[in-house]
């Protein structure tokens, strides 16, 4: 059952807190929950005290009619730190909750927390060559961005979630991510996204290389981009590549063996 944390006057966090020891926080990804990563925290939970958190606007947390966007989110982020009085902290950002925590270091800096993974997601989402690290250029994200409107976020979720699977999702796992995704209005969800996509936290990403270990965890068809990058720009950085978006869930016993490994490191 998920606990509640009272942030603010208009805002109030939806958390799971399982073992002891650490804090390993997980962030879900755009209109993601805590859900996401059932195959996750358990595992997590034998050696650290995993949390996750639905973010606002986000599954069971509030939905608010501001600060939807990612400085706010980065604050929200510390705020469950302090008021959980969390420290040497374990920071798991997947897809947009990797911008999250980027939100947060930018903000507050890397003094609580022992190391990032990233999940499979770019310090900047908009490529400005097609050689670059990213989602898309202009064009490509503009499209999507269409889409989201043409189809609606529960579709365009939907389709998207297929797209990020090596095999076929369980019918059971599609409608549990459907049903959480829904609690997201739409407006609020094309907000963030569109958002997201003017995101660069390149510089941020660099100054966490030479502070705290850092996990890159990337999907195979941004090998070399990334690859090339992290290279450049993180050379301290320990990289994993995974087949696909949501292969932390679909092979998570790769996963959890894997980023384990890192985090006893740190």
């Amino acid at each position: 059952m998920k606990k509640r944390l009272v942030i603010s006057d208009d805002l109030t966090l939806a958390y799971v807190d399982y073992g002891a020891g650490e804090p390993a926080i997980f962030i879900p990804g755009w209109t993601y929950t805590t859900r996401v990563f059932a195959r996750n925290l358990p595992v997590f939970a034998e050696r650290y005290r995993a949390l996750s958190y639905d973010p606002r606007s986000h599954g069971d947390s509030s939905v608010t009619a501001t600060g939807n966007n990612f400085r706010q989110h980065g604050a929200d982020l510390h705020e469950f730190i302090e008021r959980l009085g969390l420290d040497g902290c374990l920071i798991v950002g997947w897809s947009f909750g990797a911008c999250a925590a980027y939100s947060y270091f930018e903000q507050y800096g890397s003094a609580k927390v022992r190391g990032f993974i990233s999940i499979d997601e770019a310090p900047k989402i908009r490529k400005e060559q097609a050689t670059d690290w990213g989602e898309g250029n202009e064009e490509e994200l503009q499209a999507v961005l269409e889409l989201l409107t043409t189809q609606g976020h529960l579709k365009f979720f939907e389709d998207y979630l297929y797209h990020c699977y090596v095999n076929q999702p369980s019918p059971d796992f599609v409608r549990d991510m459907l049903a959480a995704a829904a609690k997201t209005p739409a407006a609020i969800a094309s907000e963030l996204l569109a958002k997201g996509f003017d995101l660069d936290y390149r510089e941020i990403a660099r100054k966490l290389d030479r502070e705290i270990p850092v996990m890159q965890v990337v999907r195979e068809d941004w090998r070399a981009a990334a690859g090339n990058w992290i290279g450049e720009n993180q050379p301290n950085a320990n990289v994993h590549f995974i087949p696909a978006h949501l292969s932390f869930h679909e092979f998570a016993e790769d996963f959890n063996t894997r980023v384990l490994e890192f985090c006893d490191g740190c």
